[in-house]
């Protein structure tokens, strides 16, 4: 078999996103911030420190406090509409698209629709039977020929969405017995990874069973986007090594790991540590060089599906859909 290409796209593309409350769009800073009114607590360097913290550090000052509280600013104000643009380039990469943005702009992207006409209710659940409220291994929707997961939760279930250390913990025992054990769901019982098997069933998809975001990530060759990889992100940290292990016992099935990064300044030595230790575990790391994030990221796109830019700039998005596919 061909070993496929995945594009994971991270909320680093909105780094050019500015503050307009107006259109229900705001920075991840002022989100945070938003968090931390509600707390009625100052965090020290809030823009420092991982969001997991953050999060549970507000939950810990604040007992009146909820979850679903910080859940709910997180799923109503951070990223509505995103930089439309790069929204539609990064979309158009491959058949599967994998990203830890909440909200909908991604899941309606890249099927040949205009920007102005997308609708994200004609997408449909790929797994209607697995209702998954806090979890979100199985969150894939279909629209046209592609399937786009909200890997990290979705706004229209805002308790599904994952800020928290002690939310990311569980999240990754529940991952962990779906590859090593099993897992159940109201209407679907047993589940456990293809990959997993004594005999391993590298073409899951063709099964009519169902399969997850994880089992994709394992086995296809993931394009990294928009992704800072910080202390946050302990869950791809843990399946990227996963995935190496697995490459090393299926060479000929198991794709590998491309990390895209944009470089605007000069960067740091933390940065550097984090490229060098993603190589390291086998990761191919591309650095792109650029005046801005947006033209990087464009360049991003161009670089894993030639073509792209020249049919966004021409607003060719059947042509655009169609080349999606190849």
């Amino acid at each position: 078999m061909t070993i496929q290409s995945t594009v994971l796209i991270g909320n680093g593309v909105n780094r050019i996103i500015k503050d307009n409350p107006d259109e229900r769009q705001i920075s991840w800073k002022s989100c945070l911030e938003q968090m931390a009114a509600a707390a009625q607590h100052k965090v020290r360097d809030i823009d420092q420190k991982p969001l997991t913290l953050v999060f549970d550090e507000l939950l810990l000052k604040n007992q009146n406090l909820s979850r679903n509280d910080l859940q709910y600013i997180a799923m109503g104000k951070t990223f509505t509409n995103g930089e439309l643009d790069l929204n539609h380039a990064l979309s158009c990469h491959s058949k599967n698209i994998l990203t830890t943005n909440f909200c909908a702009p991604f899941a309606m992207y890249g099927c040949g629709f205009s920007p102005d006409h997308l609708d994200f209710a004609i997408s449909t659940p790929l797994f209607p039977n697995i209702t998954e409220n806090t979890f979100s291994i199985f969150r894939g929707r279909k629209m046209r020929n592609k399937t786009y997961w909200n890997i990290n939760g979705s706004s229209p279930t805002s308790t599904s969405i994952t800020l928290g250390l002690r939310q990311y913990a569980r999240y990754q025992n529940h991952i962990s017995n779906y590859l090593f054990s099993t897992i159940s769901y109201s209407k679907v019982k047993g589940l456990y990874s293809p990959l997993y098997r004594p005999i391993p069933d590298f073409e899951f998809e063709k099964s009519g069973d169902p399969y997850s975001w994880v089992d994709l990530f394992l086995r296809d060759h993931i394009h990294m986007v928009g992704l800072g990889m910080d202390y946050s992100e302990s869950i791809l940290w843990w399946l990227m090594t996963e995935k190496f292990w697995m490459q090393r016992k299926y060479p000929k099935y198991i794709g590998g790991l491309t990390y895209h990064h944009v470089e605007v300044e000069k960067p740091s030595t933390h940065e550097r540590v984090k490229l060098n230790m993603l190589e390291d575990l086998g990761a191919k790391v591309n650095v792109v060089k650029a005046k801005d994030y947006k033209s990087g990221h464009l360049k991003i796109a161009d670089a894993i599906k030639p073509g792209i830019v020249k049919l966004l700039k021409a607003k060719d998005y059947k042509g655009m859909y169609k080349l999606s596919l190849k």
